[in-house]
Formats: C-alpha cells, structure tokens, sequence
C-alpha cells in the first residue's frame, strides 16, 4: 500500500499530521482491513431502507403523482420483500457457489445482499404476522426500529475506524 500524500491547506500548522481525502480513508480503514464487503451491506441497507420507506409512504399519502400501488391485473399486490428474498437467494447462491475475497464482483453482491435485505425486513412485520400489518402500529414501529438500530451498527462497527479517523481530520479543520 502506497503512502497516501498529504492535502495542504492554509491553516496546516508544523507537525500536524497529513490530512486525508475521505477516499484515502476508505481505501485505509475500510479496504485496507477486510471490512468492504460488511461496509457495504450496511450502507447499501441503510440507504435502500430510507429511499423504500420514502417510496411507500409517498404512495400512500399521494406526495408523487407518478407512484402508486403496484396491483397486478388479477389484482394481487406483490410486496417488495418477495423481490428482496428472491435476490437474496440469487446473491447468496453466486456468493457460496463462487467466492471472492476482494474486487468488483464481491462489491456488487454486498451492495446487492445490503439492497435486499432492506427490501425484505422492511416487511419484516407482514411475513412474521403473516397478514398485512405494514401501517398498523404494531409493525411499524417494530420493523422501524429494527431496521434503523440495525443499520446503524453495522455500519458503525464495521466502519468505526473509518468514522472515528475521518471525524478527527474533519474536527481539526473546524
């Protein structure tokens, strides 16, 4: 790994140590120690969680005029956690049958494996009840909690020295 050059800037003192572009960080505290593939299920769950639960509520409270359900012909609605765990099975058979270490096909599954995840647990409530309890109170305020505090681990303990490094060189900006 090749020393990574420091970014000069006007208010460097003496002795400060180099300051590092956040891809330096990452390539550092993320790539550098193993922890890509488990970085990128969290942050892929994560934000997949955020833009899912944007989409279903637009949905229901009419903020988009182009969403609505998605009701077939015969007027069956297909949850979103059915595609969820048909890519989950998908990425999990390529990850088992073919395993990687490292490089573009091993970051696509993790993305993938993180994408669906938050597809399925997002209707954690509806295939644990086994009816559509998805608005009720009871799973909502369940698979939301889940799925946050979930998240938010994975991501801070699989990332921590990456945020920890990363918010030292911002605070020695401020």
């Amino acid at each position: 790994m090749t020393a990574t050059p420091s970014v000069p800037t006007d208010d460097a003192q003496p002795g400060d140590p180099p300051r590092r572009t956040v891809a330096a960080h990452y390539r550092r505290q993320i790539r550098g120690t193993g922890r890509e593939a488990r970085f990128l299920i969290a942050l892929a769950f994560f934000i997949t969680f955020g833009i899912v639960r944007f989409i279903t509520y637009a949905i229901r409270y009419h903020w988009l005029p182009f969403l609505h359900d998605n009701v077939t012909k015969n007027g069956l609605h297909i949850h979103h956690f059915v595609y969820g765990i048909v890519v989950l099975l998908v990425v999990g058979y390529l990850a088992l049958a073919f395993p990687e270490r490292q490089g573009k096909r091993l970051i696509a599954l993790s993305l993938l494996y993180g994408i669906a995840a938050a597809l399925t647990l997002d209707e954690f409530a509806i295939w644990l009840n086994l009816r559509d309890v998805y608005w009720a109170k009871q799973g909502r305020e369940s698979l939301d909690a889940v799925a946050i505090v979930a998240a938010l681990f994975l991501i801070a303990s699989t990332g921590a020295p990456f945020w920890s490094e990363l918010w030292r060189d911002w605070m020695r900006r401020g």
